[in-house]
This record gives structure tokens, C-alpha cells and sequence, in this order.
């Protein structure tokens, strides 16, 4: 780990853009292509209702608590993560406008859980249920190993947004659609907050260790001072001089 924020090298914001639409694209077409061959329909229990929308907003709360907390513990392991998300991820949404993370948010709430809650929990759940959850969330939280603790916190939030869905009367996978990409439109506005924060902080500290220009009252200005009054004196002495050889 570098000692600050780095500004993006290798890929540009479109790059970026361009990598995570791929990525996060092909998940979908997994699971439609996945779900082809096991005679199970990804979406079959998304269902656009207002309420649903609705129970996904006020479920992104507790996740948006289990963020705050991992920020503001002092765990090496979260702290580990930290620095990941700002070193890697926090240039790249420096440079990204808000439509561009919302795009960001939008494709991973949408294509994660058509796949992870979509395809796998339904193609499992007709072979055991608690079978299902476990798959499911084991598979999402290796989805999201960029550390281990990363991969088991990811594990633990699958197990929410699998509930999310499965526990209302009538099951919804647009509750959990709507809740993963809330969460990660904010969680991404916090990094991008988090980073340039310590960018500004950077710059600070090296416009106060660069040398500053001398101020007008300093020490360093006698010279220049000496140099003028001697100037000055010197003109009458050649004066005198001169009409001494008049006379």
C-alpha cells in the first residue's frame, strides 16, 4: 500500500466505465444463458411495484449503518479495505460525474442480483432451501474477494439482501435490486469523498513544505536595501568631485 492517494495511471474514467459495463454485463448475460440451460428464468420473480421499490429504500438503512461502522472502525482488516477502495477505486471515481456512478450503482444492483439472487438462489432452492442461502451468498462474497474480510462481509450483506427478498408475503427481487444499488451509489459517493479528501490533504502538506517567496519585510531584502542606499550616497560624492575639477 502507497502512502496516499495515486492518481489513476493505467485506465481512464471511460476505460474504466467501458471495463466495469463489460463486466458487470456479463454477469447478466451468465445468468440468462445459465439460466437457459437449467429451465430457470433469472427475473420470474422480479416484480415492478411501487412497494417494492419502496421496502428497497428503507432497507438500504441498515446497510448504509454497517458502512459507517466499517469506516469508523479502527480493525486492521477494514482498514485493509480502506485502502484498497481508495487506491484503486478512489481515482477512478475522481475523475467519474454523478451520472457515471450512478450508471456504476445501477449496473451492479441490477446484474449482481439477477445472477446471485436471481438464477443461483432460485435454481438451488428446489434442491434445499437452506442449501440455497448458502450457495448463494458463498458464491457472492467470492464475487467480492478483493480481501478476505472484503469476501466475508460481502457474504454477510448477500445474506440480508437474500432475506430482503425472500421474507415479504410475496417474494421480490426488486426489493434487494433496489437496496444494492442505493447502497452502492452512496457507498461509491463516500469513497470519492474519502479520496479527494486526502488529496487535498496531500496538496496541503506540500504547498507547506515548498519554499515560499520571501516577504517584502524579511531579512532578505537588506541587501538590496544596502545595495540602493549606497547608490544614493554615491551620487553627490561624483557630484562633488566633478565640480572640484571644474574649479
Amino acid at each position: 500500500m502507497s502512502d496516499g492517494p495515486q492518481t489513476p495511471r493505467t485506465l481512464t474514467v471511460s476505460q474504466f466505465l467501458i471495463g466495469a459495463g463489460i463486466f458487470e454485463g456479463g454477469m447478466l448475460l451468465v445468468a440468462f444463458a445459465l439460466g437457459w440451460l437449467v429451465s430457470v428464468h433469472p427475473t420470474q420473480e422480479l416484480l415492478w411495484t411501487w412497494q417494492g421499490a419502496w421496502m428497497g429504500v428503507v432497507a438500504t438503512g441498515p446497510l448504509l449503518l454497517f458502512l459507517a461502522a466499517g469506516f469508523l472502525s479502527r480493525s486492521g482488516g477494514l482498514r485493509q479495505i480502506r485502502e484498497f477502495l481508495q487506491e484503486v477505486l478512489g481515482p477512478m471515481l475522481h475523475g467519474c460525474r454523478l451520472i457515471d456512478i450512478l450508471f456504476l450503482a445501477l449496473l451492479a444492483g441490477v446484474c449482481e442480483e439477477v445472477l446471485f439472487r436471481g438464477l443461483v438462489y432460485q435454481w438451488a432452492r428446489d434442491i434445499n432451501p437452506t442449501f440455497a442461502i448458502m450457495l448463494t451468498n458463498i458464491l457472492f462474497g467470492l464475487a467480492h474477494a478483493i480481501t478476505p474480510m472484503y469476501a466475508w462481509l460481502a457474504g454477510i450483506m448477500g445474506l440480508y439482501l437474500t432475506a430482503l427478498m425472500t421474507l415479504p408475503p410475496e417474494p421480490n427481487l426488486l426489493i434487494p435490486i433496489v437496496a444494492h444499488t442505493l447502497y452502492d451509489f452512496i457507498a461509491f459517493l463516500i469513497v470519492r469523498w474519502d479520496f479527494r479528501r486526502q488529496l487535498a490533504v496531500k496538496r496541503a502538506a506540500r504547498a507547506a513544505d515548498s519554499p515560499s517567496a520571501p516577504s517584502p519585510d524579511s531579512d532578505e531584502t537588506e541587501p538590496t536595501r544596502l545595495s540602493a542606499n549606497n547608490s544614493a550616497n554615491d551620487g553627490p560624492v561624483d557630484g562633488q568631485s566633478s565640480d572640484r575639477s571644474s574649479d
